[in-house]
C-alpha cells in the first residue's frame, strides 16, 4: 500500500469515527432533553391541579395525553442514560455494543496523531500535505458549527425560560393571595429566572454561537473559493492557492481561539479589541 492510498484509508476511518460521535452527543443531547421534559411537564401538571379557576373537564383533557409523554419521557432518558454512546457496533462474545463518547474522541485524536505522523515521517510532497489540510479544513467548518449549534441551543433555552418565566412569575404573583403553594411556585421561577440570566451574562453563550458560526462560514467561503477558482485565488496557480488557503485557514483559526480566550476571562479583563 503506498503512502497515498494508507493516507486515504486514514482518512476514511477518520470520517467513520465522526460519524460515530455525531451519534453519541445526539443520543446524548436527547437524554439530557427528555431528562429535563418529563419532571418539567409533570410539575406544570401539578400546578395547574391546584388553580381554582380550571374545571375537572379541562383537567382530564390536560392529563390524559400528558401523563403519557412524561412516562415516555422519562423511559426515553432511562434508556439513553443508561445505554448511552454511538450507534451498535460488534463487541466481545458477538454482543453489540455501543461506544462510549469519550472513547470515541479518543479514538478519533489517537488516529489524526496517526495520520499527522505518517505525513511528518514520509516522503510526501508539500501539495499533498497541503491538500490534506484542505480537507481536514472542511472537517473543522462541521466542527465548529456544531459547538456553535450547542452554544445557541443552551442560549435559546435558557432566553425562552427566562421569557416564560418571567411572564409566569408575574402571573403567578396576582393569584399567590388565593392560593398560598402558588407562592413557592413564585419563589422557584423567580430563583431560577435569575441563575438563567446569571448564566447567559457571565458565560456568553451568544456570543460564543456567533463567533464559531462566523469562523465556520468563513472557512467555508474560502474552501469554496479555492476549490472553483474565484476571489483572491482566480489568479493563482493549484499550487500558490492552496498555500494562500492554508495561511488564511490558520488566520482565521487563530483569531477564533484568540476570541474564545477573551470570552473565558473575566469581564473585567476581557479585551474590547477582540472580536
Amino acid at each position: 500500500m503506498t503512502v497515498n492510498e494508507h493516507l486515504l484509508s486514514m482518512t476514511h476511518q477518520i470520517r467513520v469515527i465522526e460519524h460515530k460521535l455525531a451519534v453519541a452527543r445526539r443520543r446524548q443531547r436527547w437524554s439530557n432533553i427528555a431528562l429535563v421534559f418529563g419532571p418539567v411537564l409533570l410539575i406544570f401538571l401539578y400546578v395547574i391541579a391546584w388553580l381554582p379557576a380550571i374545571s375537572r373537564t379541562v383537567l382530564i383533557a390536560v392529563y390524559i395525553p400528558a401523563l403519557p409523554i412524561v412516562v415516555a419521557s422519562c423511559f426515553a432518558s432511562y434508556l439513553l442514560k443508561r445505554n448511552p454512546g454511538g450507534p451498535l457496533v460488534p463487541g466481545e462474545g458477538g454482543r453489540r455494543v455501543r461506544e462510549s463518547e469519550g472513547a470515541l474522541e479518543l479514538e478519533l485524536a489517537r488516529e489524526r496523531d496517526a495520520r499527522k505522523q505518517v505525513l511528518a515521517q514520509a516522503d510526501v510532497e508539500p501539495k499533498v500535505r497541503k491538500i490534506t489540510y484542505k480537507e481536514d479544513a472542511y472537517s473543522d467548518v462541521d466542527q465548529l458549527r456544531e459547538e456553535s449549534k450547542k452554544y445557541r441551543s443552551v442560549n435559546n433555552m435558557l432566553q425562552g425560560f427566562l421569557i416564560i418565566g418571567s411572564l409566569a412569575a408575574t402571573a403567578a404573583s396576582a393569584i399567590a393571595a388565593e392560593v398560598v403553594v402558588i407562592r413557592w411556585v413564585t419563589l422557584g421561577i423567580t430563583f431560577f429566572v435569575g441563575i438563567s440570566s446569571g448564566f447567559m451574562g457571565y458565560f456568553k453563550y451568544k456570543e460564543r454561537s456567533f463567533y464559531l458560526q462566523q469562523t465556520a462560514d468563513a472557512i467555508e467561503q474560502e474552501w469554496e473559493a479555492v476549490e472553483i477558482g474565484v476571489g483572491r485565488y482566480k489568479k493563482l496557480s493549484e499550487e500558490d492557492a492552496l498555500a494562500e488557503f492554508v495561511e488564511e485557514v490558520h488566520r482565521l483559526k487563530s483569531e477564533q481561539k484568540k476570541r474564545q480566550q477573551n470570552l473565558e476571562q473575566p469581564p473585567e479583563g476581557r479585551n474590547p479589541n477582540d472580536g
